[in-house]
């Protein structure tokens, strides 16, 4: 589904370019160096086909080709620079030190803070098992997680997911065929239990 809409969505860009280069043309020059094309791969052939000329400036050094490919785009300016240090990236680029690190930080994968899923192939038997606690993350409104902290207070501790989980195991146990009436207890892991920790002063 995702494939599909990007294609879409690649399908109408090249057609708004096109009816761009058709009606106003070309605004910016392409640039080369060595021969290579490295801005202005799709207008090329669009203006190629459509019969209007388009203007291509070669480039003299790597300087020059990054700090033009940089006012235009600058992730594809540092991906031609290479992996340099920052000082020698901003001298390459033509821009400041805090430009080159702002750029970096805004295309750097975000991390993801997801809990390790479970393999889908894994059945009953190999999670039940399993001496690892698996953790997943659940939302609540903030009224209802309001009222679960009370709850939990009302138990005896302050901890939500110990209440969550009891709540679900009450459903497993009136819902699913053969499951323990009662909740097992909480599997240790495997390092054992933690030690208590002893208060100083």
């Amino acid at each position: 589904m995702r494939e599909t809409r990007g294609y879409i969505w690649g399908m109408v860009g090249q057609r708004d370019l096109r009816a761009s280069l058709q009606s106003i043309g070309p605004q910016l020059p392409g640039l080369a160096l060595d021969g290579e094309l490295l801005d202005g791969r799709k207008k090329a052939p669009m203006c190629a086909e459509l019969g209007i000329r388009f203007e291509i400036v070669e480039a003299q050094t790597l300087t020059e080709a990054c700090s033009i490919l940089w006012t235009r785009h600058p992730a594809r300016a540092l991906e031609l620079a290479g992996k340099k240090p920052l000082l020698e990236l901003a001298a390459l680029c033509g821009v400041s030190p805090t430009a080159i690190a702002k750029e970096l930080k805004a295309n750097q994968p975000r991390k993801s803070h997801q809990a390790k899923r479970i393999i889908e192939g894994q059945n009953f038997a190999q999670l039940k098992a399993d001496p690892k606690m698996i953790q997943r993350l659940f939302w609540l409104e903030p009224e209802l997680y309001a009222y679960a902290r009370e709850a939990a207070a009302q138990a005896g501790h302050r901890n939500v997911s110990q209440l969550v989980r009891d709540a679900l195991w009450k459903q497993v146990a009136l819902l699913v065929p053969m499951a323990p009436q009662f909740q097992p207890r909480r599997v240790q892991p495997p390092n054992g239990a933690r030690a208590p920790r002893r208060r100083s002063g």
